[in-house]
């Protein structure tokens, strides 16, 4: 009903829709919407009424934009409703359980955080053992404050003033730490998938402009961005006016900036699937296979490894593979790609982890957990846990992984890891400058994304919860509001490209558009959008753009090629020729452009002119068999039976040679009438062929041609038979 009612609310059918809105809230408890739903339909009522009477109403137009707002708002709370009231999720699990019960407001959960701390201020005076079991206590009650706050931010229950102020007093405070806010700031922006909260919405705009602190602000402005986004129809339709907040946003000197950086992250979290299944797939089997084939060398301690390594070539050829294949990832890690996922997906089922709002805490030693392991003195983490902070490489949740997995094997090499993850460090800090300011944005704005993606895909209770925003490609510069920050930016086309690069074509497309729209002079978008239609085999659209392309910017070859490519699959290979001469003048000996200018005349049957392309096509190849196959097939075609038969021959002398050469040099002997001849050479092109073509159809595709040669229809009809009996 859902759907429906949005439906009728798109076409105006504005009476029918509060009635199917009070039929789709009959179900839920919630009395506040209902008596809203009332409300609506007896205001509409009365100007219905007073439109029949010929009243003149001068604010008609804006009390009935209105009304559709609300109803459009209402819709979504009550689609909100009922899964809080009826479904399995743990939000919703989380909604019953704590509506009937006493719950704290924010300015309660402010003053208890604020109170905390200062009790773990004074903790700092008391002597050891009771200092840390005192300070152990203390975190225990603060991380079931946090707890409690995060669940009851995430959970879809839309805001009222009091709640906003209340929640603002804790961004505000500066006796709450920032990890504490980067936690409640996550809360706001899971909240944010389920619903539009304005309250919320305008609290993340609120903290992205005024905080202080990164840790803080990125994850503001991924929730603002992945809210804008995912509730871009809510914001056109029903609140219109928080464009005008939005665009505060570039009040902040970073923000241009940090957009640009956020998105980019987006796009490379997309590559995290195909990543983890290169690790899967390929690199860690590879490196298997290479233990497996090694091994016996680690019996034989008197024979040098590199040694033997040299010597075998098939060995050094799996390690060399293997070096590429970390070299490329390597690559993307330094481009900001999530490469960790494979590693430390399966390390997400420690109980630190079935509460959700562990997910998005930022590893600190105040985490009990973790502060359990920085004072055991028996085991000595402290080392390992400082490293492990200045760690950039590892978003937050992978470095809580890494610590419980020592933590749950104490055998395992700590020292040795810490040694590891101390030089990565330096190398990092060395090549990428970590301490910059903007270096620490984009490690934030990574970190929490990589974080999210993590709990999209790993938390056990998705399933039921359904809050995995990436499985269908979160395209964030597809939001026109985002789209026009871009643009501001002056960043529009280093997107397009980058998209480009990334293989999001169709994406990077409509961006070359906008740039078009601003500078029609731009050769290269009408190129690249020239290149995307002929992908999507729009071949009409693609020779609108490369032609325009070809006007902006004459003798292009690349264009030329391209839009001969476009004439070949339509059919017109004059048109194709003609294009293709046109590049040849200006590179004439592209081979490329010599094969298709050899095949287009060849398709045209101009079999002398594609001649001499095809011999120089050879040449440049140093007698490459797919040029000989097409001067073997033009001596054909102009009944020069005697060449033909002597290129075929050269083809068939080859080991590339296939099953259709062996076929074409018994055509050539048909036309002859040497028939037993045709006939053997028609038998090894059976042996060769595709089981999956039969030879009846190989056979059946040239009888045309055949019979233009003079080749009689019945024997047409006998060779299959005389051939495969």
């Amino acid at each position: 009903m859902y759907k429906e009612i949005k439906e009728l609310l798109h076409t105006h059918k504005l009476k029918e829709a509060l009635e199917k809105l009070s039929e789709y809230a009959s179900p839920t408890d919630n009395w506040q919407m209902k008596s809203d739903i009332e409300s609506l339909k007896t205001t509409y009522g009365f100007m219905m009424q007073y439109a029949t009477q010929g009243m003149n109403d001068p604010e008609r137009n804006e009390m009935y934009n209105n009304l559709l707002k609300k109803a459009f708002v209402l819709n979504e709370k009550i689609k909100i409703q009922l899964l809080l009231e009826n479904g399995n999720s743990y939000v919703s699990q989380t909604y019953r359980n704590t509506r009937n019960s006493q719950q704290s407001g924010y300015y309660e959960i402010c003053t208890k955080i604020e109170e905390l701390h200062k009790e773990l201020n004074i903790s700092d005076m008391y002597d050891e053992p009771h200092r840390t079991e005192l300070i152990e206590s203390q975190n225990k009650r603060l991380q079931f404050i946090l707890e409690e706050l995060f669940n009851k931010t995430w959970t879809p229950v839309i805001w009222n003033e009091e709640d906003y102020t209340g929640a603002l007093s804790i961004i505000e405070s500066d006796k709450i730490s920032d990890n504490e806010k980067a936690l409640f700031t996550s809360a706001l922006c899971l909240s944010l998938i389920h619903i539009l909260d304005v309250y919320k919405f305008r609290l993340l705009l609120h903290t992205y402009l005024k905080g202080k602190s990164c840790v803080v602000t990125q994850r503001a402005l991924v929730g603002i961005l992945i809210a804008i986004y995912l509730q871009d129809e809510m914001i056109k339709f029903a609140y219109p006016n928080l464009t005008d907040e939005i665009n505060l946003l570039k009040e902040n000197p970073y923000f241009l900036d940090d957009l640009y950086t956020v998105i980019i992250q987006v796009i490379l979290s997309l590559e995290t699937e195909n990543i983890d299944k290169k690790m899967r797939d390929e690199i860690i089997p590879s490196i298997m296979q290479s233990t497996e084939l090694t091994s016996p060398i680690n019996e034989m301690s008197d024979i040098n490894i590199e040694e033997l390594i040299e010597g075998n070539p098939e060995w050094r050829e799996s390690i060399e593979k293997i070096k590429d294949q970390i070299k490329e990832l390597d690559m993307l890690r330094q481009e900001g790609a999530d490469t960790n996922m494979c590693t430390f997906s399966n390390l997400k089922n420690y109980p630190f982890f079935y509460e959700p709002s562990h997910w998005f805490y930022i590893f600190s030693s105040e985490v009990p957990d973790i502060y359990e392991m920085m004072t055991d003195k028996k085991n000595n983490y402290a080392p390992f846990i400082e490293t492990l902070q200045k760690a950039t490489d590892m978003c937050n949740s992978d470095r809580f992984s890494l610590c419980l997995t020592f933590k749950s094997m104490p055998n395992l090499p700590l020292d040795a890891m810490n040694s590891g993850l101390t030089a990565q460090n330096k190398m990092n800090e060395e090549s990428e400058g970590t301490n910059s300011e903007k270096k620490k944005r984009q490690t934030e704005s990574r970190h929490f994304i990589q974080d999210l993606y993590r709990f999209c895909k790993l938390w056990r209770n998705n399933y039921y919860d359904k809050i995995d925003i990436f499985s269908q490609g979160i395209a964030l510069w597809q939001s026109t509001i985002i789209r026009n920050m871009i643009q501001d930016s002056g960043k529009l086309k280093q997107l397009a490209d980058y998209l480009f690069a990334k293989g999001h074509v169709n994406d990077a497309m409509f961006s070359y558009m906008d740039i078009i729209d601003d500078n029609p002079d731009d050769y290269e978008a009408f190129q690249k959008i020239g290149y995307v239609h002929v992908l999507n085999k729009d071949y009409d659209k693609a020779l609108d753009s490369l032609k325009k392309a070809d006007i902006l910017s004459p003798g292009d070859t690349w264009t030329l090629k391209n839009i001969a490519l476009c004439y070949k699959k339509k059919n017109r290979y004059d048109l194709a020729y003609e294009y293709l001469k046109e590049a040849e003048q200006i590179n004439p000996d592209d081979l490329n452009i010599c094969t298709q200018i050899g095949q287009a005349l060849i398709t045209e049957g101009i079999y002398d002119e594609a001649l001499r392309y095809m011999f120089k096509v050879e040449y440049m190849t140093k007698g490459k068999t797919s040029a000989q196959r097409a001067i073997a097939w033009c001596y054909f075609m102009m009944d020069r039976y005697d060449k033909a038969i002597e290129m075929y021959n050269k083809i068939l002398d080859k080991n590339d040679a296939i099953a259709e050469d062996w076929m074409n040099t018994g055509h050539v002997y048909l036309v002859n009438n040497d028939i037993k001849s045709a006939i053997s050479f028609y038998k090894k092109a059976i042996e060769l062929q595709d089981k999956k073509t039969s030879f009846y159809e190989i056979f059946s595709s040239d009888i045309k041609t055949l019979k233009n040669k003079g080749v009689d229809e019945v024997l047409l009809n006998m060779i299959p038979d005389m051939t495969i009996s």
